[in-house]
């Protein structure tokens, strides 16, 4: 049975889409042995997952041969998140996720914008901290919405070394394990949604 602060944080997504602030200082420096994945939305649950060495080689493969340019790195980016999602599926129950709010408000395993946010905020601190992100740094989250570009909305954001350009780091659209959608943070906060015209990358079998 869920809690009053679960029943409060599904109120507030079907209410506003994704109102609940982000939590800060949900895990400090994660690693892939060990760190949290929020889910239930609003960070409300949270589970300690750790990765086999073959999971995380896995993910690091996805940045074998390093990437060139920032493009191409940012490419790598989505698809690592996607894996990501995919190892930690199991163990957080969250594989069945649904993308965006709504589709699955209520089903077991369903994340918003919050959890989301917060997970790839930490994926990305992994990749960092691996020394797998040359062109980029993780630069916390944003939000948009209220009375501006539709309901509520967070995502994760990464700075790019050289302009200094931030980049929304978005999972939320789609379903669990696709590639996370990036795009400028400034066309992001505008309203910015997936269209067809706009695929994600088609990421390559991550095998090491």
């Amino acid at each position: 049975m869920r809690g009053p602060r679960a029943l409060l944080a599904l109120g507030l997504a079907a209410a506003t889409g994704c109102a609940a602030p982000p939590p800060d200082g949900v895990r400090p420096a994660p690693r892939p042995e060990a760190f949290t994945v929020c889910h239930g939305h609003g960070c409300e649950q949270r589970t300690r997952v750790s990765l086999a060495p073959a999971e995380w080689a896995r993910v690091e493969a996805l940045f074998r041969p390093l990437p060139r340019d920032a493009a191409a790195e940012r490419r790598a980016v989505a698809c690592a998140i996607g894996l990501l999602e995919r190892l930690v599926g199991p163990s957080t129950g969250t594989a069945g996720d649904l993308g965006g709010t709504f589709p699955g408000l209520g089903r077991p395993g369903q994340m918003d914008c919050v959890d989301e946010a917060t997970n790839t905020g930490t994926y990305l601190r992994m990749l960092a901290d691996a020394g797998l992100l040359r062109f980029h740094v993780p630069d916390g989250r944003a939000t948009r919405g209220y009375f501006v570009a539709g309901w509520p909305h967070t995502t994760a954001v990464m700075r790019e070394r050289a302009t200094g350009r931030r980049w929304a780091v978005d999972s939320w659209f789609e379903n669990n394990g696709r590639p996370a959608r990036v795009v400028p943070l400034g066309r992001w906060r505008r309203g910015w949604r997936p269209s067809p015209d706009e695929p994600p990358p088609a990421c390559a079998p991550a095998t090491p």
